[in-house]
């Protein structure tokens, strides 16, 4: 389960939102962060989903769960705008995207949008 942290930027963030995490003895499989001004959004992957959410609103901290879905395309240049593109047509937002990682001529990505349902009926062949 992927969840999201919107926080102001500082030292010690991280720090404390794992402490936080680690408390509980909830284990986290993937983290991005990302800063922006004054502000960051945390990326979390974690097996334990509701456990996670709750100690980080426990612990003051605006968190929400984020659902993706996984697709797996063409690792060649274009292959993200047609997707996107595609997305775009149906109406569907994408909140957010991020790139896993690259095997065997394909890249694969996690998506979040406004219609994840729709989302994977629009994608089909290339949904994971």
């Amino acid at each position: 389960m992927n969840l999201k942290v919107v926080v102001p930027d500082r030292p010690g963030l991280l720090a404390e939102l794992t402490a936080v995490l680690a408390s509980k003895h909830i284990s986290i499989d993937e983290i991005t962060v990302e800063t922006h001004e004054a502000g960051a959004v945390v990326r979390l992957d974690v097996r334990e989903d509701a456990p996670a959410l709750e100690a980080l609103t426990d612990a003051g901290y605006h968190a929400v769960s984020d659902q993706v879905i996984l697709a797996r395309i063409a690792d060649k240049p274009g292959a993200l705008a047609e997707i996107s593109r595609e997305l775009a047509e149906a109406e569907i937002n994408i909140r957010s995207l991020h790139h896993v990682r690259r095997e065997g001529g394909h890249a694969l990505v996690a998506i979040s949008t406004d219609d994840n349902w729709r989302a994977k009926q629009i994608l089909g062949e290339v949904i994971v």
